[in-house]
């Protein structure tokens, strides 16, 4: 046993990491830096700088106040959670308490408050194997000791070495197969999986103070910009080893054989994926890799509104199967749609559900269940969160979004073009009713040849003449499409269309809805632009709206 442990960390004599790496930011934080923040302040930017781009720290290092910092970590905070329309933010919660196991766990007397394995910890959580490397002294050369740390998620070794035997681990800069001692123990199973979060695992009297923020949840206006506007949660940390707090029964879980968990042939790229992931992924949270996801589409289109307003109207489409195997059956999805406005102050919020109920007499089905949320808002530039979640099943997913509510002015406008499921005449009432239509969205835009495309739009500001009649053409174009850096209008000036029409119309008011049925049965797989064009013949005005689907089979 002893033997092959000692081959397989010969071949891991391949892992190098100095005590920097090829991804590291390029803004240098210096002492003058962190001596302007607040004690408080320098330890929640601490664990933050790994989650920041050099701009965000240049930009945050530029902010002359304490009240400003605060405001753009709560900010940042808020851009950053991956659950937008609840309450809670999973990924703020799970840093924190990273940080402060770090500083409890892997501590420095340096600024940030721990050593290389707490900067990593932090970045990427426990890992899923420690193994510890017993240091040796030689004829001619001393191998201090140090750790090994496996990331199954991500397929990667991280070597530490107690280089100054002062319990301060940096990367290591020599090789690890020159150990004549190594740890039976190489292998010791550490915590947990990865891939589950840490409030899952931190006993329940710890939680709230290993997950409460460094500073306190007071509004920045309350703050004077001193040590004072903070507070400190009252200390109340892990008094034991970090691997029997977390998992107890360990011990029970060791592997007989280390070659079992690494082997030989993939040592050469596990040691070389560090530096990889410190480029590509630099920080990695559970809820990244969550497979249990709820997967839908929406689209957000614009409709002018009362004075002043536009209406936006979000649609969404979930995917749905159902295997009933001759029961009943129902599953009730919830989706919740948040809006804020530019400094993230909520100014909508609203909720939809949809009901799923599956009959004996189905044994299989499948379909994209569409819903709709309408709000209405002033002009701005705003941003969005919405979710779906399954209440029975509890798989969930949120998306993120920005748009700018601008006004349909005086001149000849087109609304966004609502790509539609269908379009009947209303025969009861319907949360996709316009007028006398039912207008069933389709966001996920994806069409087959078979059967027409059915758009719906409106028209505003046409003019009228002297009988009181507007009078207008519309045309519309389809391009295959293309990544280009052109406008829109360009390329279909420049392209010949696959599909074109041309048709007159009229009516009685400056606001014409318009619904039509775009035929595509000799068009071929792929994605397409839409152009539609609108004349007034009265005036002569001319303008356009654009809009982008698919064909498949």
């Amino acid at each position: 046993m002893k033997q092959t442990t000692v081959v397989v960390l010969a071949l891991l004599g391949l892992v190098f990491h100095s005590a920097g790496w090829s991804g590291q930011p390029r803004y240098k934080i210096g002492k003058a830096d962190v001596e302007r923040l607040s004690p408080q302040l320098q330890e929640t930017f601490a664990g933050l700088q790994y989650l920041l781009t050099p701009y965000q720290i240049r930009h945050f290092m530029s902010l002359d106040t304490d009240e400003d910092r605060v405001q753009w970590i709560e900010l940042f905070w808020k851009q950053s959670d991956p659950t937008p329309t609840s309450p809670k933010n999973e990924m703020k919660v799970e840093h924190t308490i990273r940080a402060k196991l770090a500083k409890q766990f892997y501590k420095s007397k340096k600024w940030p408050g721990w050593d290389k394995r707490g900067e990593v910890f932090i970045r990427y959580g426990p890992p899923d194997y420690r193994g510890k490397i017993w240091g040796s002294v030689g004829v001619n050369k001393m191998q201090p000791p140090g750790e090994l740390w496996y990331y199954r998620r991500h397929d990667m070794l991280v070597s530490f070495q107690n280089f100054g035997l002062q319990g301060e681990y940096i990367y290591s800069i020599d090789p690890l197969g020159i150990a004549s001692k190594i740890s039976p123990e190489f292998a010791e199973f550490l915590i947990y999986d990865t891939s589950e979060s840490l409030t899952r695992k931190i006993p329940q009297q710890y939680l709230e103070y290993y997950s409460a923020p460094a500073y306190s949840e007071v509004p920045p206006s309350a703050i004077d910009g001193r040590a004072e506007g903070f507070r400190l949660s009252k200390p109340r940390e892990l008094d034991d080893d970090i691997d029997a707090v977390m998992d107890p029964d360990r011990v029970d879980m060791l592997p007989n054989d280390v070659a079992s968990v690494f082997h030989k042939d993939k040592i050469q790229k596990i040691a070389n994926n560090f530096e990889i992931a410190l480029e590509e992924t630099p920080s990695a949270y559970p809820f990244n890799f969550e497979e249990e996801k709820l997967p839908f589409y929406f689209a957000v289109d614009q409709f002018r509104g009362g004075t002043a307003t536009n209406r936006i109207d979000v649609s969404v489409e979930l995917p749905v199967s159902i295997e009933s195997g001759g029961m009943a059956a129902q599953e009730t999805f919830q989706a919740e749609l948040v809006v804020w406005d530019s400094r993230y102050q909520e100014v909508s919020r609203q909720e939809t559900s949809i009901v799923l109920r599956a009959t004996p007499e189905v044994s299989k089905w499948s379909s994209l269940l569409p819903t709709q949320i309408v709000l209405s808002l002033p002009r701005g530039y705003y941003r969005m969160g919405i979710s779906m979640r399954g209440l029975g099943s509890g798989r969930h997913s949120s998306y993120r979004t920005t748009f700018t509510c601008e006004p349909f002015a005086d001149d000849l406008g087109i609304s966004d073009i609502l790509f539609a499921r269908s379009i009947d005449a209303l025969e009861k009432p319907s949360i996709f009713a316009r007028g006398p239509l039912e207008v069933v969205p389709h966001p996920l835009r994806a069409y087959g040849r078979s059967f027409p495309m059915p758009i719906y739009f409106e028209l505003y500001n046409l003019t009228l003449d002297d009988r009181g009649v507007s009078s207008y053409t519309l045309e519309y174009k389809i391009v295959p499409h293309k990544r280009e850096k052109k406008s829109f209008r360009e390329r279909f000036e420049k392209s010949t269309p696959v599909v074109a029409s041309k048709f007159q119309s009229s009516g009685f008011s400056r606001t014409e809805p318009q619904h039509i049925f775009v035929h595509m049965d000799n068009l071929k797989k792929g994605s397409y632009d839409l152009l539609i064009t609108l004349t007034d013949d009265v005036t002569g005005q001319v303008t356009f709206q654009k809009g982008t689907f698919s064909l498949v089979d």
